[in-house]
């Protein structure tokens, strides 16, 4: 039910000309009693829930709620293109049938829900998690983790097969055989002084 607002701002004149007229009446007798004092709470408690039952006014929608809602769903005659971003004659017709679910009183996901029963999953941008589309969400994440664990697996085996240097030990036996094949020592010295005198 689609109410207007005349419709609205007369029944609250209603309901305000009915409260003010209820107070005139009882006024003097409720003054001298103690529940007199409370009864002006208990009707002002009162009127706020009769207006918490009324339904919800639909107002026109905005050109920003509308595409808020066609951004989610695909063109259907351009491929991989938002609802909003084309400018078909059939996402025309889309856009206004949106707006009148919208001014319907119609939320988002009752929307999105009423094109997926018409048209099938094809018609949302991003597909739900649910059956095989889930498996669309999940794998670029097992991907990426697989791929993490073989990575470090590799690394691990990389690093253990690189060798590490021990420090060399040489016996006296070993320098004593190394001198004996040992160039001249004249020649060494004849270096060490020609460094010596250009420095």
């Amino acid at each position: 039910m689609n109410w207007k607002q005349p419709d609205l701002a007369r029944l609250q004149q209603q309901v305000a000309s009915c409260v003010l007229a209820h107070l005139r009446t009882t006024h003097y007798a409720l003054r001298t009693t103690k529940i007199g004092l409370l009864l002006p709470l208990i009707l002002l408690t009162g009127t706020l829930f009769l207006f918490a039952g009324l339904p919800v006014f639909a107002q026109d929608p905005t050109a920003d709620e509308v595409n808020d809602i066609a951004q989610h769903l695909n063109c259907p005659t351009c491929d991989t293109r938002s609802l909003d971003d084309c400018n078909t004659q059939t996402c025309i017709q889309w856009k206004e049938q949106i707006k009148d679910l919208m001014s319907q009183g119609y939320t988002r996901q009752e929307i999105l829900d009423w094109y997926v029963a018409r048209y099938g999953e094809y018609v949302l941008q991003e597909p739900r998690m649910s059956g095989l589309a889930t498996l669309v969400w999940l794998l670029p994440i097992v991907a990426v983790a697989g791929g993490i664990v073989w990575l470090s697996f590799i690394l691990r085996k990389w690093s253990a097969k690189t060798k590490k240097i021990a420090p060399v030990e040489i016996s006296p036996d070993q320098t004593t055989a190394a001198r004996a094949n040992a160039p001249d020592d004249a020649y060494f010295r004849q270096v060490e002084q020609d460094l010596k005198e250009s420095s």
